[in-house]
């Protein structure tokens, strides 16, 4: 596989077996990746490092943290240039909304190829 890792993803993810298992996929893929837990990990991880491209959140996470989307709003704050793929599990209004507003929406489970495909797709978007 043409080597990617000039494109560097930063995965959002709150259970770390899920988040391993995506880091592997988009390494197996030939992406740089950093991984995060949360909202801390990510934005320092986004504070820390110009050459994160795009970020991969899920929607959901704990109760009493911040959603994958207000995730996204605080690091877009800070890089605007940021591309985001949302992750999630459920089916649900929110969702729609988000892919009516142009996001990209990736919905649990998935695989490798599928993964690969979303992400080429965002960075090939304007």
């Amino acid at each position: 596989m043409q080597a990617q890792s000039s494109r560097h993803i930063l995965v959002v993810e709150d259970n770390a077996q899920f988040r391993r298992t995506v880091v592997r996929m988009l390494e197996s893929a030939g992406f740089a990746v950093t991984a995060a837990q949360g909202f801390c990990d990510a934005m320092q991880a986004i504070e820390s490092s110009n050459a994160i491209s795009l970020m991969l959140t899920d929607l959901e996470m704990p109760e009493g943290t911040p959603h994958g989307y207000s995730i996204a709003a605080s690091a877009r704050r800070q890089r605007h240039d940021l591309k985001i793929i949302y992750m999630t599990g459920g089916v649900g209004p929110d969702n729609f909304t988000l892919s009516d507003r142009g996001a990209t929406v990736l919905l649990k489970p998935f695989t490798a190829e599928t993964l690969i495909n979303k992400i080429t797709v965002e960075f090939e978007r304007l």
